[in-house]
């Protein structure tokens, strides 16, 4: 009975994921190539829930997050040995993940931008930012004062909500959130605050979600104008190009939105982790992959960087998942430790590191 259940819900999850492919090269940032203040000839109309497109997804987005949420529970376990060698070599993973993110920053501030290629600022300000930001990724990299260099972190996202506006700030709220990781993950295990420390991984999965979150509303499904005058720009609607008149860049914006906002609401819910982060580095890679095809080799290596610091994530979330704690899961259904079927064998290892 269980197992004709599991293979009912794994037909389910692949006919989403169909559906959910479609926008897979959509997934860049907008606003990294196509400037806010620019003005399209002809306005698009915003999304409305009386649009029966507006509807469907809706339907999607409840169906997916459903799906999730019986995926988290019945899935197996991965394997005990590869689990356990991945475990075993935490440190050295933590360590890359560090060089990714500080050579991000490091990237970021020689072109003269705070946190994202977009946010930049020519006054004073904005140079003592960038070389704060700059010396963080020495840190990262140099794997020495990471406690310091994630406070300077915390710092740098504060003073940019102040400089850019909380929208802006939102939507790269995943460096606040490795911030607190490497805050979190470095607390002694005897020390005073130790409690703390197995919130690490949750803590990063969560301000990741948000992130994705936000910049699904403010790019895509809020206003559609600024993602259309992208697509137009690069030419990235495959569907309309193949002829499917029913895929307009608006209704592919819709589609490449709400596919961003259905994984950002699974990393929030801490369900699914490392599937729902391998989807997500498949949008990463083949958006990236499309302007290194194309021969636009500044626009993907633009996005390389901008996307380091969410690839060092995606890393993370796929050998150890997203962490036992804040998980809509545990909320509804009692762990089985042992995770006999029916139980909940989650997909995470041990409270990382």
């Amino acid at each position: 009975m269980l197992k004709k259940f599991r293979t009912r819900l794994a037909t389910l999850s692949f006919a989403l994921a169909a559906i959910l492919v479609c926008p897979l090269p959509a997934s860049s940032h907008v606003k990294w190539f196509v400037r806010e203040d620019s003005e399209h000839p002809v306005a698009i109309s915003l999304f409305s829930l009386s649009e029966p497109a507006v509807q469907i997804w809706v339907l999607i987005i409840l169906a997916c997050i459903t799906v999730a949420l019986l995926l988290d529970r019945y899935l197996p376990r991965p394997p005990e040995r590869m689990s356990a060698f991945f475990w075993q070599r935490r440190q050295q993973v933590l360590h890359l993940f560090q060089v990714m993110v500080g050579l991000a920053l490091l990237l970021t501030a020689f072109k003269g931008a705070v946190l994202a290629p977009h946010l930049a600022e020519p006054g004073r300000i904005g140079l003592l930012l960038r070389f704060v930001e700059g010396g963080i990724g020495l840190l990262f990299i140099a794997n020495t004062g990471v406690r310091l260099g994630a406070c300077l972190m915390v710092g740098l996202f504060l003073a940019s909500t102040a400089l850019f506006g909380w929208v802006s700030s939102l939507e790269y709220f995943n460096f606040l959130g490795i911030a607190l990781f490497l805050l979190l993950a470095s607390l002694s295990a005897s020390g005073p605050a130790h409690r703390l420390k197995p919130y690490a991984l949750p803590v990063l999965r969560i301000h990741t979600g948000i992130a994705l979150g936000v910049l699904a509303w403010t790019e895509k499904l809020i206003d559609p104008n600024l993602a259309v005058r992208f697509l137009e720009k690069t030419q990235i609607n495959f569907m309309k190009a193949l002829g499917i008149d029913l895929f307009s860049d608006r209704i592919f914006v819709l589609c490449a939105g709400c596919t961003e906002l259905i994984f950002a609401i699974i990393f929030a819910l801490g369900l699914i982790t490392k599937v729902n982060t391998l989807a997500v580095a498949g949008f990463l890679v083949s958006s990236n992959l499309y302007f290194f095809l194309v021969g636009k080799t500044d626009e993907a290596f633009l996005e390389l960087t901008g996307h380091l610091p969410l690839v060092a994530i995606a890393i993370l979330l796929v050998l150890y998942g997203g962490g036992k704690r804040l998980c809509l899961t545990n909320l509804i259904f009692r762990r089985s430790r042992a995770g006999v079927a029916g139980g909940n064998p989650r997909d995470e290892s041990p409270d990382f590191p």
